[in-house]
């Protein structure tokens, strides 16, 4: 596949989905500032079903609907049907905690990444992509992933590592794209977001599960 076939396939999706991916946005807003001002049980239960709902919606409707044809579906559908009942199975089991991370430097990491998975389609921009040829924040695999692996790095080390490593094998073979496979170069953005992840997961490995305070998380 070419560049031009994907952005056919992502304007093609954005135009019959429309307005639903605003409407997502939008929720996704709201939730991440409540989940950053006021955390606790019910925000962060939200936060998890409304992830099981975007991974969800990410596998089935993106994948298995509107790109059967694409390379990364043999991998995206499967991991994109899972990860959504992680999400959900933790909002039982509690394993991952959502927060603003206490130390400053990660605190403002977290909110960089968020902020560049919410404006994904304006990093586009000066590469001509403009919508519907954009890629949306909870409407497509990358600015979603990006998003939870900035929630689940400042989880840390109250997180499930199972979802977590899940994001990480979508998110590090987007190297490609940083060379100019499909033309997606905002796709750089999630192979960095993977590499951060990867950095926090493995400097952090033997405190995960663990309550953190001693660490000063």
């Amino acid at each position: 596949m070419n560049g031009e076939n994907w952005w056919s396939i992502s304007e093609r999706y954005n135009n019959a989905i429309f307005p639903v991916q605003i409407v997502i946005m939008v929720i996704g807003v709201i939730l991440t500032y409540f989940l950053f001002a006021k955390p606790n049980t019910r925000t962060n239960n939200l936060m998890k079903a409304y992830l099981a709902f975007t991974f969800a919606w990410n596998g089935v409707v993106f994948f298995l609907i509107f790109g059967k044809e694409l390379p990364g579906t043999f991998l995206g559908a499967p991991l994109f049907i899972i990860i959504p009942v992680l999400f959900a199975v933790d909002m039982f089991t509690k394993k991952t905690e959502f927060k603003l991370p206490n130390a400053r430097w990660h605190k403002y990491l977290t909110v960089f990444w968020v902020l560049c998975a919410f404006l994904y389609p304006l990093i586009g921009l000066p590469l001509g992509h403009l919508y519907p040829r954009s890629c949306m924040f909870g409407v497509f695999p990358c600015p979603t992933t990006v998003f939870a692996l900035a929630l689940l790095a400042a989880a840390i080390p109250k997180v499930d590592k199972k979802v977590y490593i899940l994001l990480l094998i979508w998110a590090l073979p987007s190297v490609g794209k940083c060379f100019g496979v499909l033309d997606l170069y905002e796709d750089c953005v999630l192979f960095v977001a993977g590499v951060y992840g990867l950095i926090m997961l493995v400097k952090n490995w033997k405190v995960i599960g663990k309550d953190g305070k001693e660490k000063g998380f």
